[in-house]
């Protein structure tokens, strides 16, 4: 079921949204439910077109997900199977568990957190300290939502991730609300939906533990400048690496110095979700190649 809420007027009547959500998933979808993309999307833009600007999904026993029904991939995925990028966490936890770590026993700290989809993964997956940190005001309003329910230890931060402290411009994305970038050029002008001022800080003044961490970062093209001012955080105690690489987007000395960076750390990585194994030294051609489109790669510290 969905609770949806409008932000000018409120609801008047939850019960009467409710049901209207129900009857758009059997018109739209009949007895399997809103399986399809289109379909999902449709539902998402009739909410939209009758002023409901956010819905609350609740599948089985699991958390309420709130989304934004402007948004057509994340709340799109949400609204047809309940969750977002689970396979990439599923993945992540068999490479885990093959190397003898536990998620109950490790950190999560999550760079680009959006409205919390991996960190609720995360915590399916076994973790029970979370970090999440994300910049964008609305997407931090969702997160913070997304996860108050959570059991264990969980940490929301509204900030960005960078190669050093400052302010920077967060371009955002009309559609696809998981799609900002501090990239300028990342988001094409027809989707563009003005940028936002936001801080920067080095991993290391967001997250001080001392525990073995897992470092989740999904930052849509600035991942150089995250690594860039992650070396002391990573030096602390960093199990695992996993990063969505954006190589179209990196600068060639970015490209390098990131590659360079990770190799030092991981004598192989994996290809997220196939599980596919690959050397370390392979991650230069991956990395430095701009036609290559986005993959999510996971490392393990070298010795684990």
């Amino acid at each position: 079921m969905a609770r949806m809420t409008k932000s000018s007027p409120p609801p008047a009547d939850d019960t009467r949204d409710s049901r209207l959500f129900k009857l758009l998933r059997r018109w739209l979808a009949g007895r399997t439910g809103m399986r399809s993309k289109h379909g999902a999307n449709l539902a998402l833009d009739i909410l939209a077109e009758n002023g409901v600007t956010e819905i609350a999904v609740t599948r089985g026993s699991g958390p309420a997900v709130h989304v934004l029904t402007r948004d057509k991939v994340i709340a799109s995925a949400v609204v047809r199977e309940g969750s977002f990028g689970r396979e990439i966490m599923d993945a992540l936890a068999t490479r885990l568990h093959g190397a003898g770590l536990q998620p109950s026993s490790l950190a999560f700290v999550n760079v680009g957190a959006n409205i919390g989809l991996t960190c609720l993964n995360a915590h399916a997956a076994g973790f029970r300290k979370l970090y999440a940190i994300e910049p964008e005001p609305e997407n931090f309003r969702l997160l913070s939502l997304n996860m108050r329910d959570l059991a264990g230890e969980v940490h929301t931060i509204n900030a960005a991730v960078g190669a050093a402290k400052g302010r920077a411009q967060l371009h955002r994305h009309e559609t696809n609300l998981g799609a900002h970038s501090l990239v300028a050029g990342a988001v094409s002008a027809a989707r563009a939906a003005g940028s936002v001022e936001v801080a920067v800080e080095p991993l290391a003044a967001l997250y001080s533990g001392s525990e073995p961490f897992v470092l989740f970062i999904d930052v849509e093209g600035f991942e150089p400048q995250v690594i860039a001012g992650a070396g002391e955080a990573i030096a602390r105690n960093c199990a695992a690496i996993v990063l969505e690489v954006t190589p179209s987007r990196y600068e060639p000395q970015d490209a390098r110095a990131l590659a360079a960076t990770l190799a030092t750390f991981a004598d192989r990585f994996t290809v997220l979700p196939s599980n596919a194994t690959r050397p370390a030294c392979d991650l230069a051609a991956l990395i430095c190649d701009r036609h290559q489109k986005q993959v999510d790669i996971a490392l393990l510290r070298r010795g684990l």
